[in-house]
């Protein structure tokens, strides 16, 4: 599912087999997927999507990953979107228990959106204006609390 929006309380996802726009509370996303004995932190699962009931993972770009090919395009939006919204469930302590068990006090790695990437590749608040296939998102499609303010 593309991520399109970040709220103060929620995500707007487009599913990618139905493209159904839907919105998740932050609250019921957590960091961490269970795999067997081991737990993937760089992995949020995202909850299935109530039209086709498919189930989606965004995956945070790892440690020493180089720079996006297309600086503005929608994928490295995406992939600006996808690490911020880790990070912050990061912050909020939204994390798997597996997760919590495993990694303890340890620090795990969080690219939050600096004031400067906001400003240049977020100005309207963190949103993707135009969305694959250049269906735009409506104002009136967004949340309340859109533009995020945090």
């Amino acid at each position: 599912m593309a991520l399109h929006e970040i709220t103060q309380h929620h995500v707007l996802q487009r599913c990618t087999r139905c493209d159904s726009d839907n919105r998740a509370a932050l609250d019921s996303l957590e960091v961490g997927v269970a795999r067997s004995e081991d737990v993937d932190d760089g992995l949020v699962q995202l909850p299935p999507c109530p039209s086709c009931r498919s189930t989606e993972f965004l995956i945070r770009a790892d440690e020493g990953e180089t720079a996006h090919p297309a600086p503005g395009s929608f994928g490295h939006l995406h992939r600006l979107l996808v690490d911020h919204l880790h990070a912050e469930l990061l912050q909020r302590g939204r994390l798997h228990a597996a997760l919590k068990a495993k990694v303890g006090t340890k620090k795990l790695l969080a690219r939050a959106l600096t004031q400067e990437a906001r400003a240049r590749w977020f100005p309207q608040g963190l949103r993707i204006e135009v969305p694959p296939g250049g269906r735009r998102v409506q104002p009136h499609e967004s949340s309340p609390d859109t533009p995020s303010a945090y």
